[in-house]
Parts: structure tokens; sequence; C-alpha cells
């Protein structure tokens, strides 16, 4: 199976999941989280880090959120940085960077809030295992 392929089986699991929610997938989502995705499968797996089914799919719904307020140009709130002290550097960078990269064609800089969520998942996945396959998929060209 492809990145793309992933990309695209990871992303139907989350329309589904949010379909009854009212604010279901749109095309302009699907379009954006198959660049988002492999921005941070690249940065988990350079961290030797997976996500299972459940955490992979919590992942999916925090990114849906991260690229709809940045289509629309919206901040979270300042978090706690006594929050970001709880975290590895190296998941706080690992998370700027692959935020940046889906930001910067864009022209939009995601604030330290952004970050600290993304970390925050990354802290979550646990160690890569041989044999893992990476979700949230990468390699995609999409």
């Amino acid at each position: 199976m492809t990145g793309a392929e992933r990309a695209a089986g990871l992303v139907e699991r989350l329309a589904a999941a949010v379909a009854a929610s009212g604010d279901p997938v749109r095309e302009a989502d699907r379009r954006d989280l198959a660049r988002l995705l492999p921005l941070i499968a690249e940065r988990a797996a350079a961290e030797r880090l997976a996500f299972d089914d459940e955490r992979g799919l919590a992942l999916a719904v925090h990114a849906l959120g991260f690229v709809r307020r940045v289509r629309s140009g919206a901040h979270l709130d300042a978090l706690d940085a006594a929050l970001a002290e709880e975290l590895a550097p190296r998941l706080l960078t690992a998370a700027r960077t692959a935020i940046d990269a889906y930001c910067a064609p864009l022209g939009f800089r995601a604030r330290d809030a952004e970050v600290l969520l993304l970390a925050l998942h990354l802290a979550m996945a646990r160690p890569y295992r041989p044999g893992d396959r990476p979700t949230p998929p990468q390699g995609s060209t999409a």
C-alpha cells in the first residue's frame, strides 16, 4: 500500500467517524489532509514513532481541525507554557517542522499552541517496531 493510499484510508476512517457530527469531511479537507498527514508521518518516522489505529484517528481528528483553522486564518488561544516543559524538546521541534512545512506555502504562521498539541500527539505515539506501517501515512505526493 502506498503512502497516498494509507492517507486516503485514514481520511476515510476520519470521514466515517465525524459523518454524524454535522460537520463532515469535505473535499478541501481531503486535499489539505493529503498534504499535512505525510509531513507529520515524516517527522514521526524520523523520531522512530508509530501511531496505532486509535491514536492515528485521534491525530487525524486534530489535523482536520488544524487544516480548517489554517484555511480560515484562525488561531488557537495560547496554552499554558508549562505544558511544553513536560515534553521532550525533540517532539516540539518535530511538530514545529511539520507544521511550518505545511503552513509556509500558504503564508500562515501557526502559533505555539498548535505545535504543542501536535507534539502531545507525538508523545502519545509508541516507539516504532520493525514491520510497523507508518500512520499517518508517509510518502504521499498529493
